[in-house]
């Protein structure tokens, strides 16, 4: 990643020239040899690339960092995350550790420290120390509403996969991105180009003209409420509503649920679970047009979707209504509601390439450790975590990073 792309990104969305001179990185151009590669992993050909500026999303860095703009961030700040945090993640001279404060649903915590290794690996020696609280739950913790007045200096900063207008958590990319083993989903960079593949066997025009959604409604009462708008002999909503059943699912190795092959009708449902859901990018990817229920929460590119352009919004208080609306206007607008679909799957497809996601965990993570008023050193407890060290025994694990893993640092 070369000094004028970086700066171009930085300078593009800071909102304040004080803040920008802050977090302004000082990259050192490397156009050493032996940096190239042909693999077919994660490599500088599928990451690194100079000629393409930031995508808008970025923006939310700085946001997401503002409150700790004018004070920096202490020690005390960072280790009063602690309760909240599950993992503890310290950087020092680009080697990683981590300190285990909570079990971890799944491997939530194995993927999120394998991608920020990726990264170390990407951009060696291009990150300043840090200092991280990273909670792997579903919900954000930190409630603005408990940080006024006298409070209003003294945020803890917290890592998490979503954030909300209510809390200050600051959202990074979800583990998916390397991969769900769980649940049999490929690391990002291999199933987007799958979700690409699949919307191609079936054209819109001879989709379903239906608007389908599939998942657990037990997790919240958006997606219980969802199921009322299934069709039924009183009501024709548009709307085919399935309840997935995880345990017959995982007894077939969820070879039913693969979302490569599920892009099959014409507008494809995303309702929230417990908080924000990992399948928004996969629904958003499959060139029908999506159709979200009113968000609570966001992650760190959702905040740039616009209503209309790339989805159309489902009013949460009138599902059913809102869906037959959408269905109906849709089938009797083909080409708009195309172009809809087509903005929404364009914007995965290209905003959301691995190489853009690693350039926001930089961009991020520099600026976050620019704000530490501190050198960070590592805990009592905390082990060192290598990328060749931390696939470990299990083979599914290990077949998931292989699959995952870059390559080479960026020319």
């Amino acid at each position: 990643m070369c000094t004028t792309c970086l700066t171009k990104c930085l300078i593009r969305f800071t909102t304040g020239a004080s803040f920008q001179n802050t977090l302004l990185p000082s990259i050192r151009s490397d156009t050493s040899p032996g940096k190239t590669n042909t693999s077919s992993q994660v490599t500088t050909d599928t990451i690194g690339s100079s000629s393409e500026s930031c995508p808008e999303y970025f923006k939310w860095i700085y946001e997401d960092l503002r409150p700790w703009k004018d004070t920096g961030i202490t020690k005390e700040m960072v280790e009063s995350a602690g309760k909240p945090a599950h993992i503890r993640i310290v950087v020092v001279k680009g080697r990683v550790y981590v300190k285990k404060l909570k079990r971890v649903y799944q491997t939530r915590d194995v993927f999120t420290i394998w991608g920020i290794l990726q990264l170390l690996r990407l951009y060696p020696g291009e990150l300043p120390d840090l200092d991280i609280m990273f909670e792997c739950g579903d919900k954000p913790m930190i409630k603005k509403s408990n940080y006024t007045g006298s409070e209003a200096g003294k945020v803890p900063p917290l890592f998490h996969y979503c954030g909300s207008d209510s809390t200050f958590d600051i959202a990074f990319p979800d583990w998916s991105f390397w991969g769900w083993p769980e649940v049999q989903i490929k690391p990002w960079e291999t199933f987007r180009k799958e979700l690409e593949e699949g919307n191609y066997n079936v054209k819109w025009k001879d989709r379903v003209p239906y608007a389908y959604w599939k998942g657990n409604s037990r997790v919240s009462p958006v997606r219980k409420d969802l199921l009322k708008c299934n069709v039924s002999e009183e009501h024709d909503w548009g709307a085919l509503v399935y309840e997935l059943n995880w345990q017959h699912e995982r007894k077939g190795n969820f070879k039913d649920t693969n979302l490569a092959n599920q892009c099959t009708h014409r507008y494809k449902i995303y309702a929230e679970g417990v908080a924000w859901s990992v399948s928004e990018k996969y629904i958003l990817a499959c060139d029908s047009v999506s159709l979200l229920i009113t968000p609570s929460y966001h992650d760190f590119f959702t905040r740039s979707l616009i209503p209309t352009i790339h989805y159309w919004p489902v009013n949460g208080k009138d599902k059913c209504r809102s869906i037959m609306f959408a269905v109906d206007w849709g089938n009797n607008h083909p080409q708009e509601a195309q172009e809809i679909g087509k903005a929404g799957s364009n914007f995965i497809q290209e905003e959301l390439k691995m190489k853009h996601v690693y350039d926001y965990m930089f961009h991020l993570l520099y600026s976050y450790g620019k704000l530490l008023k501190y050198q960070p050193t590592v805990p009592e407890g905390a082990v060192e975590v290598r990328s060749e060290t931390h696939a470990g025994s299990n083979s599914v694990l290990e077949k998931f990073k292989i699959n995952s893993a870059v390559k080479d640092p960026a020319a």
